[in-house]
């Protein structure tokens, strides 16, 4: 009985012993830092400075108006060193062509993105030349990502951007506010980088986005400077979209999951983004910089 109680005692206390050397190997289990990372890599993708959704919309508007990328972009961009070529126009299939560059190195960030982009005007369904043509303003703009490059770095993230492709349709184009939409698959791939909590991740992923409503004012040639710098702030509506990502970690292991792929809806107003990640709670982004607000 004595040789029977000694061998439980030993199984007990080696099973112990097993058990505390199994969770010191384990990763912390934080899964509330896996969706912070989501929303910072989100945030990126939709903000401004940070060359996404809204800096698109933006050059929407610009090209809506007719607005000169070249000259006007270096002071609307605040600081960004921006080339563009002169807009091309396909008289037999009614589209222009531009490329834009932007580039921006400072204390608090450095980008580096190029963009080809094309786009048409309509009047009702009726392609013509200009925004104006023979006295008929027009009522849609149709404008296409061709494709992109760009590379991103602030105090916590670092975006490569790998592919970039959609189209978005304007509205209203000769109202005051302008309504954008897509008019097809917005898709946005990137490997970001992401240090916060002294830890070093990666994820390499992709953010869609399924539908946007956004209501924009309409590009002020005369006041372009101030139009610009207050996009922003002026712009309005929801995003919804997805984001899928594999998550590899190169300093520390904050949480188990290796993977996400999760919905999400962004109310956009104010110079923020509400952003809701199906099942992983709320965060706030700064459209501005394109940053997750702490």
């Amino acid at each position: 009985m004595k040789t029977t109680t000694l061998y439980f005692s030993f199984l007990i206390i080696a099973g112990i012993f097993l058990a505390g050397c199994d969770k010191s190997t384990e990763p912390a289990v934080d899964s509330s830092v896996l969706y912070e990372d989501a929303a910072e890599a989100i945030s990126a993708a939709v903000g401004d400075e940070s060359g996404g959704a809204t800096e698109s919309f933006a050059d929407v508007m610009i090209a809506g108006g007719q607005g000169s990328f070249g000259i006007a972009a270096p002071v609307m961009d605040g600081g960004d060193l921006v080339t563009a070529a002169t807009p091309v126009y396909d008289s037999t299939t009614g589209w222009w062509s531009v490329s834009v560059n932007r580039s921006v190195d400072n204390a608090l960030v450095q980008r580096s993105i190029t963009r080809e982009y094309r786009y048409q005007f309509q009047k009702n369904g009726t392609v013509q030349k200009n925004f104006v043509t023979a006295g008929d303003s027009a009522t849609t703009l149709k404008f296409r990502i061709v494709s992109g490059t760009g590379y991103l770095k602030n105090l916590r993230v670092s975006h490569q951007l790998t592919q970039l492709k959609g189209a978005w349709t304007s509205s209203n184009l000769n109202k005051d506010t302008v309504t954008i939409t897509l008019d097809s698959t917005y898709v946005r791939s990137a490997i970001d980088t992401i240090k916060t909590r002294n830890m070093l991740r990666s994820h390499t992923g992709t953010l869609t986005l399924t539908a946007v409503s956004v209501k924009a004012p309409r590009y002020r040639p005369l006041l372009s400077a101030s139009w610009r710098s207050n996009f922003h702030h002026a712009i309005s509506g929801t995003i919804s979209g997805n984001y899928t990502a594999e998550i590899s970690f190169q300093r520390g292991d904050l949480y188990k999951e290796r993977s996400i792929n999760r919905d999400f809806t962004i109310t956009v107003g104010g110079g923020d983004g509400s952003l809701n990640i199906n099942g992983g709670g709320k965060f706030g982004i700064d459209l501005h910089d394109g940053q997750r607000k702490p």
